[in-house]
């Protein structure tokens, strides 16, 4: 059964300008799996961790039919008619009142836990202008304050997960951050539930597997204005980085869509997906592995992107992403665990971004997505997918370096290695720069730019090179940096 579900999550090439129609292409084809197969989903163990979120359940685990026979299932959810207001406190950035709590409310947090509550409430609601402020300081009192307890995590000697405890202690686990959110929220009069179900995290992967029907997780959901949101304080307040589990305070999962919670989080009640139709575990493991930060920065993407993709040995896909960042990716051979250089580029036309992929022998590849800051030295993860490729590909691309260029967009050529003797033409435009150069060895040859603002040359590769780089720089007596390099044969 495992190589049918495998097989069932292979791309599709069709434009999906938003994840709803995403969604609905994965329903759509997973359904037609289960049509014509009545065979029971494989639900192996995950073995890989993804390195940011917990996973390792601390509570009995619970199937699904279990849970559900237990839980009632009258209540319906009344989903937003515009999320503005609520993504306008998704800041990144904790409330300052939260930061700095008075100190003789501080000072009954361990001696006298319910006054302590009973006490920030008050403040909360005296510091606050409406329902989505008072819930946010609540978030960020959660987030800021309680820290991750990996060490009782890991010996399996998780206490008593009370928002007493959590406050004394300023340690938790799922359990207890969503236990205290919802007693705050509980104190503030804002109706909160607590939501236990399966979450993508530690332990899991894409060629790991997912086990959806077996709760390890816990998070909320709030009422404001009659309508319904989802909140993971756990995510929201660090990650897990091995064993270790490391402070970084976001608002990722602070009022998130559900369409894009679900990409991470299943719960066991199907109504609170908070989906108009919620999607069967089947149709949620065939979901690729994406965070919030990737729907927050990209849009319009062009393919139906499944956990597990099949290609021959090359595919591409387009997105478009919001000013000042940008994406890359990471390619891993699987079996060998070995990254793959030269295996993919991005190129940007100006209106979109594409990202080329090429694979060198016929296998199983995880690709990694990034997110960058404009100006930043480091990415962050924000998803992941495995690609299954028929054959092997003798394309590469060539390697790009950080650099100073705004506005960088590589027209042509984009595959290497280039041939000895062959004439490429090569097209750049870069706004903040006056000279574009091909550089090998001491030689330097400087394209010339058009009235299109883009430089350009034809040029035939030397036969006594191996490589050749792209130079920039202010004037043709100044420095250059070196931003693309290429292979040549």
């Amino acid at each position: 059964m495992r190589i049918i579900i495998i097989l069932s999550f292979v791309i599709i090439i069709t434009s999906c300008s938003t994840f709803g129609e995403l969604l609905g292409n994965i329903i759509d084809s997973v359904n037609s799996l289960s049509k014509s197969s009545s065979q029971e989903q494989s639900s192996n163990t995950p073995i890989n961790g993804s390195g940011n979120n917990e996973t390792k359940s601390n509570q009995p685990v619970r199937s699904l039919t279990e849970t559900l026979s237990t839980i009632g299932s009258t209540r319906n959810y009344s989903l937003p008619v515009s999320y503005e207001t609520a993504y306008s406190y998704r800041t990144d950035t904790p409330d300052s009142k939260i930061t700095r709590i008075p100190q003789d409310i501080e000072a009954n947090r361990v001696s006298n836990p319910n006054e302590y509550i009973k006490q920030i409430a008050v403040y909360i609601n005296d510091n606050s202008t409406d329902e989505f402020d008072r819930v946010k300081k609540a978030h960020d009192l959660v987030a800021v304050m309680i820290r991750y307890d990996a060490a009782n995590f890991w010996a399996n000697t998780v206490p008593d997960q009370n928002f007493q405890n959590v406050l004394k202690t300023r340690l938790a686990v799922c359990e207890g951050y969503s236990n205290l959110f919802k007693r705050l929220c509980d104190e503030l009069k804002i109706p909160c539930e607590i939501v236990h179900g399966y979450a993508r995290g530690v332990g899991s992967s894409p060629i790991a597997g997912d086990t959806p029907n077996n709760s390890n997780h816990a998070w909320n959901i709030v009422t404001i204005n009659k309508e319904n949101y989802l909140i993971d304080c756990t995510w929201d307040s660090g990650f897990m980085d091995g064993r270790t589990a490391r402070q970084e305070y976001t608002t990722d999962w602070l009022f998130l869509k559900p369409e894009q919670f679900l990409y991470t989080h299943y719960p066991e009640n199907t109504k609170q997906q908070l989906l108009l139709s919620p999607l069967t575990a089947l149709q949620f493991s065939a979901l690729p592995f994406l965070k919030p930060k990737f729907f927050d920065l990209a849009d319009n993407l062009s393919i139906d992107l499944k956990k597990i993709n099949q290609v021959d040995n090359k595919f591409s896909f387009n997105y478009k992403t919001k000013d000042g960042y940008s994406l890359s990716f990471r390619v891993n051979e699987i079996k060998s665990g070995r990254q793959i250089q030269n295996s993919n580029f991005v190129q940007n036309d100006g209106s979109k971004e594409i990202a080329y992929f090429s694979f060198p022998t016929a296998g199983q590849y995880s690709v990694n997505i990034f997110w960058w800051k404009t100006g930043a030295s480091q990415g962050k993860g924000c998803g992941e997918f495995v690609v299954e490729t028929l054959s092997p590909s003798p394309v590469q691309y060539p390697t790009t370096y950080l650099s100073s260029a705004k506005n960088l967009q590589l027209i042509s050529p984009i595959e290497m290695p280039l041939e000895h003797g062959k004439t490429y033409s090569f097209r750049i435009k870069v706004d903040n720069k006056n000279i574009v150069a091909i550089i090998y060895g001491r030689t330097f040859i400087q394209l010339t730019k058009d009235s299109d603002g883009i430089f350009t040359t034809e040029f035939e590769i030397p036969s006594n090179i191996n490589n050749l780089s792209i130079g920039i720089a202010n004037s043709e007596r100044g420095q250059y940096e070196n931003i693309l390099q290429y292979q040549v044969k």
